[in-house]
C-alpha cells in the first residue's frame, strides 16, 4: 500500500491537479460526523524530510497525516418538549422517562417551565386562572420570562460534558410557542415533542383531584375554590390550543394512552434514545396512570452462604432464612390494597432460578414466576468466597472494585452496569402491569430495581440499602414518582421445622407459563373465588382474612392446566371474564337482568370447561337481593 501511495506523490513545487485541489477539504477536516455523535479529530505528522532532502524535483516521501482522535466524544443531546393541556398526564410521563433514561446510563434532567413561574412571582401574588388568559398581557410577559429563564438552564445542562437530556415540561400548546422551541434547538440539538391528549372524563376528574393535592399552586387553597380555578384555567389553554399536525416535526402523540386504552401516533422518529423512548412510552402507558397496586422488593432469607460470609453460589436457606420464609406471607397479605369493589388486590410473586429465593417465597400463597434475569450479580472466579480470601488471592481486584463497584466487572462475571442492562425487560414487565408485584431476588439486583424507581444517581446504586428480612414497599403517586417504605420483619430465632405456617400451602414449584399470561390467564379465576368466598364471610360461613385469600389464591395458582393450554384457552377466559359481573352489579341487577346474566355466564362456562379449563371454573356467582 506505501509504495501505491508514493507512485500517487507529486514533486514538489509542481501545480496541484484538480483532483489534488478537491482532496484538500478532506484533508483538512477535523472531524467525523456519525449518526449519534460528533467525535473531534487532531492531525498529526512526521517532520522528519524524506530521502532525498525535499530538493525540488523530487518525490516528496514524508508519510501523510494520520488523524489522532482525541479522548473526548461530543454526544449528540436530544431535547424532548411535551404538550398538551394541563392534567393530561405530562408529568407523570416526565417523571417516568426521566428514571428509565437516567437508570440506561443517559444524564437527564426534566425542567418543569411552571416551577420558574412560581419562583418569580411577587410576594402574596395569586396566580389564578385569570393569569393564564391570552389576553393578559402581564401574565404572557411572566410566563415568557419563565420560558426563557428554563432555557438558558437546558443550555446549562446541555453544554456540559454530562449533559445528554433534557425534559422540556410545559404546555407548550399553541404553534407559536413550539416554534419558538424548534428555531431555539434547531442545529443545535436533536429534539422531538412529545403530546399527552386525553379525552376520558371520568380520568381527566381523577387528575384534577390529584392537582388539588399535590400542585404548589393550590397548596392551602380549598378543594372546591382550587378545583374550579384548575377548570378554568383548563378552559384558556382550550381557547388556543392547537395540536401537532405538522408531518415534518418529529413527534410522539399519545392518544388516551394515560387510560391503558389507547393509542399512539408516531411521526419522523429514528434514532437510538429517540426509539427507547418510543418502546417505553407503549409499555408504561398499558397499566395506565393511578393504580392502587404496590410493589414489594424482598432479598431471599439467609443463606447458608451469608451465615459463612461467603458470595454467589447456590446454597438453601439457613434456620433464620426458613423462620423469614415463613413469616413473609403473612407480611405481604397485611400489606395488601383493595380495588374499587373492595376486593385484595391481585399479586404475583417473581423469583430467580436460584434455590433460596424459590425457598423463601414457597410459602406464599399466590402464583410465582421465575426470572432468570433476577438471579445474582455473577461473581465469576470469585464465586463460594468469602471477601477476606478474595482480598488475599485477587488484591488488584479487590482495589479495583473498591474504587468503582458500579462498573467493575468481575473476572469472568459481571459488573452492576451488566445487571442493570439484563434487567431492563423485568423493569419493562414490572411497568406493564396492573397487579402488585412481590419479587423475591438479591441484594445486587434488588438495588438495581430500586435505583431505577426511585431515580437515584447510577454511581449511588451499588450501595442502596437492602438489608436481610426487610420488606421494601413502594407506593405509586400520581406523578409517576414512589413512596419508599422499609418494612423489618422480627425474627424469633426459634423457628423449627414443624412451626410452617399450616393455614398457608405447602412449598410448591411455581407456575411458570410465558411472559405477559400470568395476570390474565391465572388471575382470572383469583378474583371470582375470592369474591365468592367473601360472599360465604359476609353470611358468616366460610373462611376469613388471610386464611380466605390464601384458600382462594392456592387453588387459582396450583391448580388447572398447564402453561400450554393456558395460552391456548386465553380467548375463552376473557370471553367467560367479561360475564362475571362485580358485587355491585349483582345486587343492582332485576330479576330478568340476573337470569340472563346466569345464562350468559353458564354458557361461557361450557365453552371453557369443553376446552380443558374445568379448575377455572367455579360456580356462577349469585346475587344476595337476586336470592
Amino acid at each position: 500500500m506505501w509504495e501505491v501511495l508514493k507512485t500517487k506523490l507529486k514533486p514538489r513545487g509542481a501545480t496541484p491537479t484538480k483532483a489534488a485541489r478537491a482532496d484538500s477539504p478532506a484533508k483538512a477536516r477535523r472531524a467525523v460526523n456519525f449518526k449519534d455523535f460528533h467525535l473531534p479529530l487532531e492531525s498529526e505528522s512526521d517532520s522528519g524530510e524524506d530521502e532525498g532532502g525535499g530538493t525540488a524535483g523530487q518525490l516528496d516521501l514524508r508519510r501523510p497525516s494520520i488523524p489522532k482522535p482525541i479522548n473526548r466524544i461530543e454526544r449528540t443531546k436530544q431535547v424532548i418538549i411535551m404538550v398538551g393541556l394541563p392534567g393530561r398526564g405530562k408529568t407523570f410521563l416526565c417523571n417516568k422517562l426521566r428514571c428509565y433514561l437516567n437508570w440506561l446510563g443517559h444524564n437527564t434532567k426534566h425542567i418543569n417551565v411552571g416551577s420558574y413561574r412560581r419562583a418569580q412571582k411577587a410576594e402574596g401574588e395569586v396566580q389564578g386562572a385569570d393569569f393564564f388568559d391570552h389576553r393578559n398581557q402581564h401574565g404572557i410577559g411572566m410566563r415568557s420570562q419563565a420560558v426563557n429563564a428554563a432555557l438558558a438552564d437546558m443550555d446549562a445542562f446541555l453544554g456540559s460534558a454530562d449533559g445528554q437530556v433534557v425534559i422540556f415540561d410545559a404546555t407548550n400548546t399553541t404553534e407559536e410557542r413550539r416554534q419558538i422551541m424548534i428555531k431555539h434547538c434547531h442545529g443545535r440539538y436533536q429534539y422531538l415533542f412529545i403530546e399527552s391528549i386525553c379525552n376520558d372524563q371520568h380520568v381527566l376528574e381523577q387528575n384534577y383531584l390529584f392537582k388539588m393535592r399535590f400542585s404548589p399552586d393550590y397548596k392551602g387553597v380549598d378543594e372546591a375554590a382550587g378545583l374550579a380555578d384548575f377548570k378554568a384555567r383548563v378552559a384558556k389553554y382550550e381557547e388556543v390550543y392547537e395540536p401537532l399536525s405538522d408531518r415534518n416535526v418529529h413527534y410522539i402523540k399519545l392518544i388516551d394512552m394515560v387510560t391503558g386504552r389507547g393509542h399512539m401516533d408516531v411521526n419522523r422518529i429514528s434514532g437510538y434514545i429517540a426509539g427507547k423512548i418510543v418502546f417505553f412510552l407503549m409499555q408504561i402507558c398499558k397499566a395506565g396512570m393511578a393504580q392502587s397496586r404496590k410493589i414489594w422488593l424482598t432479598r431471599h432469607g439467609e443463606s447458608e452462604f451469608n451465615e459463612k460470609g461467603l458470595i454467589g453460589g447456590d446454597s438453601g436457606l439457613s434456620q433464620r432464612g426458613h423462620e423469614y420464609a415463613c413469616m413473609l406471607p403473612d407480611a405481604v397479605i397485611n400489606r395488601l390494597p383493595l380495588t374499587f369493589d373492595d376486593d385484595p388486590a391481585a399479586v404475583s410473586v417473581w423469583t430467580s432460578t436460584l434455590k433460596r429465593t424459590i425457598q423463601t417465597a414457597g410459602y406464599l400463597p399466590f402464583p410465582k414466576l421465575r426470572w432468570k434475569a433476577l438471579d445474582e450479580i455473577h461473581a465469576g472466579s470469585c464465586d463460594g468466597l468469602s471477601y477476606a480470601e478474595i482480598e488475599k488471592r485477587f488484591p488488584e481486584e479487590f482495589e479495583a472494585r473498591a474504587a468503582d463497584k458500579l462498573r467493575y466487572r468481575y473476572p469472568a462475571g459481571e459488573s452492576y452496569m451488566d445487571v442493570i442492562q439484563r434487567l431492563e425487560p423485568v423493569i419493562i414487565e414490572m411497568e406493564r402491569e396492573r397487579e402488585c408485584v412481590c419479587v423475591v431476588a438479591h441484594q445486587a439486583v434488588l438495588r438495581a430495581v430500586l435505583g431505577y424507581f426511585t431515580n437515584a444517581p447510577l454511581d449511588t446504586i451499588p450501595t442502596l440499602q437492602i438489608p436481610l428480612h426487610t420488606i421494601v414497599e413502594l407506593r405509586p403517586r400520581p406523578d409517576g414518582t414512589m413512596e419508599v417504605e422499609q418494612l423489618p420483619v422480627a425474627l424469633s430465632g426459634h423457628w423449627q421445622e414443624s412451626a410452617a405456617p399450616s393455614h398457608l400451602p405447602p412449598p410448591a414449584l411455581p407456575v411458570q407459563v410465558p411472559l405477559g399470561t400470568t395476570g390474565e390467564q391465572v388471575l382470572e379465576k383469583c378474583h371470582t373465588r375470592i369474591r365468592n368466598w367473601q360472599r360465604l364471610s359476609s353470611n358468616g360461613a366460610g373462611p376469613s382474612g388471610s386464611d380466605r385469600i390464601a384458600s382462594s389464591y392456592q387453588h387459582a395458582g396450583w391448580q388447572g392446566p398447564e402453561a400450554s393450554e393456558l395460552v391456548q384457552m386465553r380467548p375463552l377466559l376473557h370471553k367467560r371474564a367479561s360475564s362475571i359481573p362485580t358485587d355491585r352489579e349483582l345486587d343492582a341487577m332485576s330479576p330478568p337482568s340476573w337470569h340472563a346474566q346466569q345464562a350468559q355466564h353458564a354458557h361461557h362456562s361450557d365453552e371453557l370447561r369443553n376446552s380443558g379449563g374445568d379448575a377455572f371454573c367455579p360456580a356462577a356467582p349469585v346475587s344476595r337481593a337476586a336470592a
